[in-house]
């Protein structure tokens, strides 16, 4: 009964990054919540839609909903974009400068709470092998390798081995790239994980599994050494 009542969160908590063919309706373009003291900020830049160099872009289903239902679960803050800004000739915060209201907001968080990790999560093709890919360029984005190393050992030991995946598809080494900007101007260990769409679809045949991840980063995040 509660991981069906945990299920039915995430599923109404995505409606609101889903509104309006998931351009959303929020009135702002950015929001920070903060759900505890434990020092985590979780990020999802992508939960709606945006605009990169004049095209909008896809959302990337369910991280919206997986970053907020995670920082309710374990106690600590999260970020995620709300809705579309249709007039913004750049809308993305994963290639935005500095400038940009999702970084800004960012800025004044960690200006103003102790931080010890950042973990920014986006959406893997399902066509891909890894059910996580963790992007860390070359460990340069983090100041202790057992974040990465603890995750690794508990996706794997939950679906099997090489299921888990360390830059192999992404590795976040832009200076702009959310993580990597986390990293260099606050020096605070930063993930950027990459779910596979088919671990991050909480519907039809595919909810079970999305939830067991969902269970299995949890279980990371409260145990992970901070």
């Amino acid at each position: 009964m509660q991981n069906e009542n945990l299920l039915q969160q995430i599923k109404d908590t995505e409606q609101k990054f889903k509104a309006n063919n998931y351009k959303g309706n929020s009135v702002c373009s950015c929001m920070v919540e903060k759900y505890g003291d434990v020092p985590i900020l979780l990020s999802a830049p992508h939960a709606v839609k945006q605009i990169r160099n004049g095209a909008i872009k896809a959302h990337e289903f369910y991280t919206g909903a997986i970053v907020e239902c995670l920082a309710k679960q374990i106690g600590c803050a999260c970020i995620t974009k709300q809705y579309l800004i249709e007039n913004a000739t750049n809308d993305d915060p994963n290639t935005d400068n500095a400038y940009c209201s999702y970084k800004t907001a960012i800025n004044q968080f960690l200006q103003e709470h102790k931080i010890k990790l950042f973990v920014d999560i986006h959406g893997l093709s399902s066509k891909r092998d890894s059910i996580v890919d963790i992007c860390i360029d070359n460990g340069k984005n983090v100041n202790n390798m057992i974040f990465v190393s603890d995750l690794k050992k508990y996706i794997e030991y939950e679906f099997g081995k090489n299921t888990c995946s360390i830059d192999k598809y992404f590795q976040a080494f832009s200076d702009n790239v959310m993580s990597k900007w986390v990293y260099i101007n606050f020096g605070i260990s930063a993930l950027e994980l990459e779910i596979n769409g088919a671990y991050r679809w909480f519907e039809g045949d595919t909810q079970q599994k999305s939830l067991d991840l969902f269970l299995c980063l949890e279980k990371w995040l409260k145990n992970t050494s901070l």
